[in-house]
């Protein structure tokens, strides 16, 4: 690991200026998939930001026909919340069969997403629910938001604040876990809304 400076931020803003006043900063969700890559050298940043602490980015809430999750929640927050289990169950299935319970109690909604690693869950519901990604600056489409492989439209220092999935009139999801991570080796979220049936696939990318 990297020598960098470890900083506690105290709000969403303070978040968002230290990452400004930085060279060149990560914001530190989870860390699920942060700490590994910095254990192992693969990313040399100047600022580590930690955004444990913000509450304001954290719980779930019924707005309408959608649910807003925020982006520091966590996978066991989701997998175990009332108003996901009543009206998106397969979105809190999925929540529950990600990694182990150590994962699910630190890994972040937010911080998968912002990641976007082609093996994760979360993509697959956004996609399939046409969900909505909320930065600071920003409300981007799923269609929009996911680029490629570990890439998203979030520009250098966007902050994902929320997630807002329609509520579907079906859902289901399902994959085949790699036995030792646990992450996708394939799997698949269907949703049916008023616009139609959609699909989200884990544990794949884009070919030509």
């Amino acid at each position: 690991m990297y020598d960098f400076l470890y900083q506690r931020a105290s709000s969403r803003d303070d978040a968002i200026s230290k990452h400004t006043d930085a060279e060149d900063a990560r914001y530190l969700a989870g860390g699920m998939t942060l700490i590994p890559v910095l254990k192992q050298r693969l990313d040399q940043p100047s600022n580590v930001i930690d955004l444990g602490d913000l509450a304001d980015l954290q719980g779930v809430s019924v707005d309408g026909n959608s649910i807003i999750i925020k982006a520091m929640t966590t996978h066991h927050t989701v997998n175990t919340s009332d108003p996901v289990k009543n009206n998106i169950p397969a979105l809190a299935f999925l929540a529950g069969t990600i990694g182990d319970p150590m994962v699910r109690n630190r890994g972040t909604i937010g911080g998968s997403l912002a990641n976007n690693d082609p093996a994760a869950s979360y993509p697959s519901a956004v996609l399939a629910l046409n969900a909505t990604i909320t930065t600071e600056k920003r409300d981007i489409t799923a269609d929009d938001f996911f680029k490629g492989m570990f890439d998203t439209a979030l520009e250098e220092g966007e902050l994902i604040t929320s997630v807002t999935f329609p509520i579907p009139e079906q859902a289901g999801y399902k994959h085949f876990p790699n036995p030792a991570s646990r992450y996708p080796i394939v799997g698949a979220f269907v949703a049916k809304t008023v616009d139609g049936v959609r699909v989200g696939i884990a544990g794949a990318g884009p070919c030509a």
